[in-house]
């Protein structure tokens, strides 16, 4: 369903502030429909619909997941506090180790 006051107009969970594109993400990540309907508090009925949704608008829900991971993406590497860049020090120290190892 969308709704121009529920998440911006995102197709989202009829009645949950729940967008279609997080279910389809945990979903393609292996997260299986009961758990998916445990973790939002929603009936197995709903999230199969949404998926039903994904499916039949999965070109422009694919799109909206890669917009999404840009703009997280994005953010992580403007944040410029300590903790983020220790982060980032780690995890490229990591990626080389895993390269050369």
């Amino acid at each position: 369903m969308r709704d121009p006051g529920v998440l911006g107009g995102k197709p989202h969970v009829e009645g949950h502030r729940i967008a279609v594109h997080h279910v389809a993400w945990w979903y393609s990540w292996g997260e299986s429909a009961e758990t998916l309907a445990s973790e939002y508090h929603l009936t197995p009925a709903e999230v199969h619909a949404a998926l039903a949704y994904y499916y039949d608008h999965k070109g422009e829900i694919d799109r909206e997941i890669a917009r999404e991971a840009a703009e997280h993406a994005a953010r992580a590497d403007a944040d410029t506090s300590p903790i983020a860049i220790r982060m980032r020090e780690a995890i490229a120290r990591r990626k080389q180790s895993e390269a050369h190892g």
